[in-house]
């Protein structure tokens, strides 16, 4: 397969040549941002909880889990753009983008306003499908409200963000999101230091995804400045075009809000808001993780479509198997690590209580995130490229509902922990099975051939540093400290990046790697 993809990279510029170039330079700015909004997310989050406890950092957890909701709005609008500017700008359809730009943003201008109609109107009465205190229900209200607010401007955002998107231009996009995390951490952090508590946070989150609006808008002048928006180039059959291929990616977009958002409002609704925030702990930090690897994926689908849009179809399945290969490959010593040090971890990280209570979630979501995202997450943004994602969306809203009615069975029996496992399993069996055999299916491609190249390589060599792992933790570092858990993950990351480079990576991919990290050093 090695050879394919040389043979391939040297008729076409493909991975091994100045596409493939342009392809780590849009992963290297990607990671950039995912580096800045872990750290952020690392070091804020038990500064929030240690200073607003266990029952408001709940509430806040709680807040952001409802208003996501409101991301289904956006109807696979902006995945629709990106695909369609993607495509039209290969032939330099400038007239044509203008359409898809001024007609995208006519909707989600509507879109806004309606989020914020419906956010002022039901605030004051979710309370009562939630447990929230009664001492805390006026925050709540102020701050669905408030969020909403700025939830309208980043659904008004995102027709911008996704001309950023498709036209590559990955180091503005980072620039944006690591000016937003400074204004939102640094504005949350601020007021806390300053005594205020819930509401001003709002306020503060508010302005940084006001300021988010502004700086996209820029942006996306920038990398097209052949903009021209106006009232006179939004066509109806624009709206329907954009639709036809929004409406699936709306369908996927309701099932992970669901998987991702439903389960805390139903803890939320069974149990107190303490336990929203012990079962969001473990999946938040894994999401700052498995970034780096879904941030790849963003990468995947915008040049899946110009592979497609250019007839360069051998090459999309070998971008599949490889892209996941590597990116299982860069998340597996996290996942050792959070697997045999993660109880230690949050405790160092967030207290005894969380540690108690969160810390028995943790391999679970670190399994079932490992193999059906790391491994798979390319696959998905590799079917949306293709304009081929229907079956998918329609597999994740089934994997969303039937994972919530087994929780609503499961969570009052067997709590947070029985819930876990069932999101779990469902993830698995949808997303590391379903999703690459209908991506084969699609490609004539053996699924178990795909599975094997995948998986088979980065599975075994962690396999001897996992054993190392657990023998570090039981007689040298036991991770009772910020040094030892420092030191256990770099124990852990280093020889196992240095085995995959030898045994994971392909000959003319390392080949690829050390060109561009020397052009980078240069």
């Amino acid at each position: 397969m090695a050879t394919e993809m040389t043979e391939a990279a040297d008729k076409t510029g493909g991975m091994g040549g100045s596409w493939g170039k342009k392809f780590l330079n849009g992963i290297f700015w990607n990671w950039i941002g995912v580096v800045a909004s872990f750290f952020t997310g690392f070091f804020l989050s038990p500064y929030i909880i240690h200073h607003l406890g266990d029952q408001r950092y709940g509430i806040w957890a709680l807040v952001f889990a409802f208003i996501d909701y409101f991301m289904l709005f956006d109807l696979g609008f902006k995945a629709a753009v990106v695909n369609l500017v993607s495509r039209l700008r290969v032939d330099n359809q400038n007239d044509q983008i203008n359409v898809v730009v001024s007609t995208a943003l006519f909707y989600f201008t509507g879109v806004a306003a309606l989020v914020l109609i419906i956010t002022w109107s039901i605030a004051p009465y979710l309370h009562k499908f939630l447990k929230i205190t009664p001492a805390y229900q006026s925050d709540f209200v102020f701050l669905i409200r408030i969020v909403g607010l700025g939830w309208a401007s980043i659904i008004a955002s995102n027709v911008f963000m996704a001309c950023v998107e498709a036209f590559q231009r990955f180091k503005s996009q980072n620039h944006i999101l690591i000016v937003c995390l400074i204004l939102r951490s640094g504005g949350c952090a601020l007021v806390i230091l300053a005594g205020y508590g819930l509401k001003v946070m709002g306020v503060a989150v508010t302005v940084s995804w006001l300021a988010n609006y502004i700086l996209c808008y820029l942006a996306a002048r920038k990398a097209f400045p052949a903009m021209r928006l106006s009232r006179g180039r939004v066509r109806l059959s624009t709206l329907k075009q954009l639709a036809s291929y929004g409406i699936h990616v709306f369908v996927a977009g309701l099932g992970g809000i669901i998987l991702n958002q439903g389960p805390p409002i139903l803890v939320g609704h069974y149990q107190s808001e303490a336990f929203v925030g012990y079962y969001t702990l473990p999946s938040r930090l894994l999401q700052y993780v498995v970034e780096l690897v879904t941030r790849i994926g963003y990468v995947t689908m915008p040049n899946t479509a110009e592979l497609a849009a250019t007839g360069r179809k051998n090459e999309i399945m070998q971008l599949g198997t490889y892209l996941n290969r590597y990116c299982l490959a860069i998340f597996l010593p996290l996942s050792v690590f959070l697997v045999v040090y993660g109880r230690e971890l949050i405790r160092v990280w967030v207290g005894q209580s969380f540690s108690d209570h969160a810390a028995p979630l943790m391999p679970i979501f670190v399994i079932s995130t490992t193999i059906a995202v790391a491994g798979q997450f390319n696959s998905s943004q590799i079917l949306y490229g293709l304009a081929q994602h229907g079956n998918y969306s329609r597999a994740l809203i089934v994997e969303g509902l039937l994972a919530l009615a087994v929780m609503t069975v499961v969570l009052p029996r067997y709590g947070i922990l029985g819930t876990a496992y069932v999101a779990g399993a469902f993830a698995i069996l949808d997303r590391a099975i379903f999703t690459p055999f209908l991506l084969c299916r699609l490609m004539e491609f053996s699924l178990v051939r795909y599975l094997h190249d995948i998986y088979l390589s980065p599975l075994l060599t962690a396999v001897p540093v996992f054993a190392f792992a657990l023998w570090m933790k039981a007689h040298w570092v036991s991770g009772n400290n910020w040094f030892q858990l420092i030191f256990s993950i770099a124990m852990i990351a280093v020889p196992y990046y240095l085995a995959s480079y030898y045994f994971v990576a392909e000959h003319d991919h390392r080949k690829l790697l050390r060109g561009w990290i020397a052009a980078r050093l240069a």
